[in-house]
C-alpha cells in the first residue's frame, strides 16, 4: 500500500470517531472539511460522498463562527488573526485541491470556502500577532490566499523582512518541537515555494537535522529546553514525518533515515499528512533507501540553547544548562524553565531526570545559568543564586506616613521600595561537572556559600530498583552508596559519595513562584533521593551494569 493509502486508512478511522462537530472549534471544523475533501479525492465512493455532504454543513457552521471582520476566536484569543490563520491555511490548501473540480458537491463546498477566505483576508492583512511563530503562520495563509486580497504578498514579505528567528542549528527562538513541526516548518515551506525563497528551505532542513539529533531511541524528541508548553513533554518524531520525507526525496540520506522510523501512527497527525498530499502528491513516492548509521559516538552541542546530547551505542546523555529563569528572574509563560539538568539511559534502563532542590529562600531548584563544554567534552554547569536582607531606608528618603512604593525584589513584592535600600546578599553557588565515559557518566558537585540542605531527585523509568529503602509511594532513598535499576536485559548502577542519611527524606521543592499559587512542576513516577548539606563536594556516577 502507498504512503497516501496508509494515511487515508488512519484518517478514515479518525474522521469517523471525531466528536460532535457542533461542539468543535473553527480549527477542528476546517480540519474535518479538508480531510473529507482529501478522502473524496483519494477514495471516491459512497462513504466519501457522504463525508462531503457532512463537510458542506460543517463549512456553513465554520462561516457562522466568523466575526464581523471575518476573523475567528479561539478560547481567550478573541478576533485573532493568528488563530484564524491556522484555519485559513487549511482553507487555502483545500481550495488548491478543489481547483477545477467538476463534482457538484465539491464545487458547492469550494464556493463556501471561497466566501470564508474573501471575508477573512482583509483582516489578516491588517492584523497583528503575539508569538514568534504566528508571523510565519499568518504569512503562509496570506500567500496561499493571495488571490483574495492584492495586498497579501506585500504583507507577508513585511513579516519576513524581520528575519526568521532560527539560530545556528536551525532551532527557532521558541525552541519548541511542537511549534516547529506544526507551524514554523510547514509555514516556511509554503513561503519558500510561494515566494521563491530557497533560503527558507535551508532553514527548515537545518531544523530537521537538529530534531533528529534530539530524538532518542524511543522516537521521542527532547524538549527540556523548550520555551513553550511542550517543555519536558514527550513529542514523537512522527510529527516531522512529511517534512523529513520531502527532503529525503531530494536526496538527503539523513532525512531518509529519519523518515523511515517516523511514519505517523496517529490519526490526527495522519490528517495533516493527508492535507499535504492534496497539493503535493509527489510526497507519496516511495522513500529512497536509507543507509544504516554506524554505531559510533555522536556528540552535538547546541550552544545557543545550552544543550549537549551525546550517544554511544545504547547510551544516551543529555545535559541542559540553558534555562531563562536565572536571567529573567522568574518562571513564566514563554520562558524555558524546566529544572531538569541531566538525563541518561543505557538501553531500557532510564534516568528520566536529575533535579537539585535546595532550602534557600523559596527560590526553587538549581537552574544553571550556562553550559560550557571543554574541548575534551567535559560539560560545566554553573549557578549563583542570591537573596537579600534590606537595610533601613536612608535619611532623606524616609516617609512619615510609611507609604513606600510597591516593588518586586525578585522573590516577592512588598511596599518597601526595595530598590532604594542597601542590601545584604546571601549567596549559594553550585557548580556541576559532567564527564561522559565508556558505559556511563560521572558528575562532580561543588557548592559554596550559605550552609543549607539539598536534595537530588533522580527520576527513574520503569524497572526493578535495588539497594534502596522505600519511604513513600514511588519515593526511595539510598540505603548505602550504590543502587541498581534493572529494566529487561539492561541495568544501570547509581553510585554516590554522598553519605546516606537514614533519618532524612529527600523532597523536590518547586519554589515560591509555584507554591504561593498552590502549583507545582514536580514529576511523578519512581524517584530516588540523595540528600546532604552545603557547602561541600560530592559525586554521582551513572553507569551500565
Amino acid at each position: 500500500m502507498t504512503f497516501a493509502g496508509r494515511m487515508a486508512d488512519l484518517v478514515e478511522t479518525w474522521w469517523d470517531r471525531e466528536p460532535d462537530p457542533l461542539a468543535a472549534g473553527h480549527r477542528e471544523l476546517m480540519r474535518l472539511v479538508a480531510t473529507a475533501v482529501a478522502l473524496k479525492i483519494l477514495r471516491p465512493g459512497a462513504t466519501s460522498s457522504r463525508r462531503v455532504e457532512t463537510a458542506l454543513t460543517l463549512a456553513e457552521r465554520l462561516a457562522s463562527l466568523q466575526d464581523a471582520g471575518g476573523l475567528f476566536s479561539s478560547d481567550g484569543n478573541l478576533h485573532s488573526p493568528p488563530d484564524s490563520a491556522f484555519t485559513l491555511n487549511d482553507v487555502g490548501s483545500t481550495l488548491a485541491a478543489l481547483e477545477g473540480t467538476t463534482d457538484p458537491a465539491l464545487a458547492r463546498l469550494e464556493q463556501r470556502l471561497r466566501g470564508i477566505a474573501h471575508r477573512a483576508l482583509p483582516a489578516l492583512v491588517a492584523g497583528g500577532v503575539h508569538t514568534p511563530n504566528h508571523r510565519w503562520e499568518v504569512s503562509a495563509a496570506l500567500v496561499r490566499l493571495r488571490a483574495f486580497d492584492e495586498r497579501a504578498v506585500a504583507r507577508a514579505q513585511q513579516w519576513l523582512a524581520e528575519g526568521v528567528d532560527a539560530d545556528r542549528d536551525g532551532l527557532y527562538s521558541e525552541r519548541s518541537a511542537v511549534y516547529a513541526a506544526f507551524v514554523s516548518n510547514p509555514s516556511l515551506l509554503v513561503l519558500a515555494e510561494g515566494l521563491e525563497r530557497p533560503d527558507l528551505l535551508e532553514v527548515v532542513h537545518a531544523n530537521l537535522h537538529s530534531q533528529l539529533d534530539l530524538t532518542d531511541a524511543d522516537g521521542v524528541v527532547e524538549t527540556v529546553f523548550s520555551r513553550r508548553q511542550d517543555q519536558g513533554g514527550e513529542i514523537p518524531l512522527q510529527v516531522f514525518h512529511t517534512q523529513l520525507r520531502r527532503f529525503a526525496q531530494r536526496g538527503c540520506a539523513t532525512c531518509a533515515a529519519g523518515a523511515a522510523r517516523s511514519e505517523p501512527r496517529d490519526g490526527a497527525v495522519a490528517a495533516l499528512a493527508l492535507l499535504e498530499l492534496l497539493t503535493e502528491p509527489e510526497l507519496d513516492a516511495p522513500l529512497p533507501a536509507a543507509p544504516v548509521p554506524p554505531d559510533v559516538e555522536q556528540v552535538r552541542h547546541f550552544a545557543d540553547v545550552g544543550l549537549l546530547v551525546a550517544e554511544r551505542g545504547p547510551e544516551r546523555l543529555v545535559v541542559y544548562g540553558g534555562s531563562d529563569v536565572p536571567h529573567v528572574g522568574r518562571v513564566g509563560s514563554g520562558l524555558a524553565g524546566d529544572p531538569t539538568f541531566l538525563r541518561f539511559r543505557s538501553g531500557e534502563a532510564v534516568v528520566r531526570s536529575l533535579r537539585l532542590s535546595r532550602v534557600f529562600f523559596g527560590l526553587g531548584p538549581f537552574r544553571a545559568e550556562s553550559l560550557r563544554v571543554d574541548d575534551d567534552g567535559v560539560a560545566h554547569l554553573h549557578e549563583r543564586v542570591t537573596a537579600g536582607y534590606y537595610q533601613p531606608m536612608p535619611e532623606g528618603q524616609r516617609r512619615a506616613d510609611g507609604r513606600y512604593r510597591l516593588v518586586s525584589e525578585g522573590r516577592f513584592s512588598a511596599s518597601m521600595a526595595f530598590d532604594e535600600r542597601a542590601r545584604d546578599d546571601v549567596e549559594l553557588v553550585t557548580d556541576v561537572e559532567v564527564r561522559a565515559g565508556s558505559g556511563g557518566v560521572e558528575l562532580q558537585f561543588n557548592t559554596s556559600g550559605a550552609p543549607t540542605r539539598w536534595s537530588l531527585e533522580i527520576a527513574l523509568g520503569d524497572g526493578v530498583l535495588t539497594g534502596v529503602e522505600q519511604v513513600a509511594t514511588n519515593v526511595y532513598r539510598m540505603a548505602g552508596h550504590s543502587a541498581e535499576l534493572r529494566s529487561g536485559d539492561d541495568a544501570l548502577v547509581i553510585e554516590t559519595s554522598a553519605k546516606p542519611e537514614p533519618d532524612v527524606v529527600g523532597t523536590y521543592a518547586p519554589g515560591e513562584a509555584f507554591e504561593f499559587l498552590g502549583g507545582t512542576d514536580a514529576l511523578d513516577g519512581p524517584r530516588l533521593y540523595l540528600t546532604g548539606t552545603t557547602p561541600g563536594a560530592w559525586t554521582l556516577g551513572l553507569r551500565r551494569a
